[in-house]
């Protein structure tokens, strides 16, 4: 439990929740929308945040919307992982949602992951390397953005608005795949690496969580990963270099350590899915 006395609110439409999230910020307590609840309840305990109103977005039918319409897989943002896993329509998306263990997925949602504290957010790689949009709800009513457009290091909404759903086309998500999550225990544990990768027809698309303070897909680092002719251990030991962010460096593992296992991912991704050159 959180350890304070606040608001809570159960909307079940769109407007509800924007509604609910405005008037408690207009009596001065600190809103947070919720799905799971898993990281606000962990960091509440910790006094890393002191809310004082959540609202969960459970109840709103399209925050928990999963399926297709208009060529397009509907992912709302109030599904939990185990519900994106066994409904499997975006495979890398499936693979990609496993980073904790059943009942935890149980509880954890897409959109707690993606907009969630913690650096790693691994369940946005999917979503970075393809055209998805971003579906979003407050004050001003709702719109669909490129999720590039708000999602960059971490999801930037407007103020007063939440994550409704993401939105990929069809024929990306069944793209060819590739996915390597490095820990330093278990395989639950909190990635030290994990690269997610779609072979499309322009080559290689790749991103990155865990080795840096932020999830991050890297134009450069593609470039030169999709270079013909080029040895794999050569492209992956340059393209590794090109992301951008400087590399973790904590008690869990050193830079050194970390450059070393985006380097060996990179290269098993380009023998997989980009060929040796």
């Amino acid at each position: 439990m959180i350890p304070r006395n606040l608001v809570y609110n159960r909307p079940e439409t769109l407007a509800e929740a924007a509604s609910a999230f405005a008037a408690a910020r207009e009596e001065g307590l600190q809103p947070y929308y919720l799905a799971g609840g898993t990281e606000i309840t962990t960091f509440a305990r910790r006094g890393l945040i002191a809310p004082g109103a959540l609202i969960d977005l459970k109840n709103v039918p399209e925050c928990r919307q999963l399926g297709r319409e208009d060529g397009e897989l509907v992912f709302g943002a109030a599904l939990t992982l185990n519900e994106i896993v066994g409904e499997g329509s975006f495979p890398l998306l499936a693979a990609a949602a496993k980073i904790v263990d059943n009942t935890v997925r149980n509880r954890l949602t897409l959109g707690g992951n993606i907009a969630g504290m913690l650096p790693y957010r691994e369940t946005v790689l999917p979503f970075l390397l393809t055209a998805a949009e971003a579906r979003l709800f407050g004050p001003e009513g709702e719109r669909e953005v490129p999720l590039a457009e708000v999602f960059s290091r971490r999801l930037k909404p407007g103020p007063g608005e939440f994550l409704v759903q993401l939105r990929v086309p069809e024929a990306e998500a069944s793209l060819p795949w590739f996915r390597r999550r490095r820990v330093k225990q278990s395989r639950l544990d909190y990635p030290l690496l994990t690269l997610c990768v779609l072979r499309a027809g322009e080559g290689i698309r790749l991103a990155v969580a865990g080795a840096f303070d932020a999830p991050v897909r890297s134009r450069e680092a593609e470039e030169i990963v999709n270079e013909a002719g080029a040895p794999a251990a050569d492209r992956a030991a340059r393209a590794a270099g090109a992301f951008g962010l400087r590399v973790r460096d904590d008690q869990r593992a050193s830079a050194e350590y970390r450059e070393e296992l985006l380097r060996g991912a990179l290269e098993e991704a380009i023998r997989e899915l980009g060929g040796e050159g």
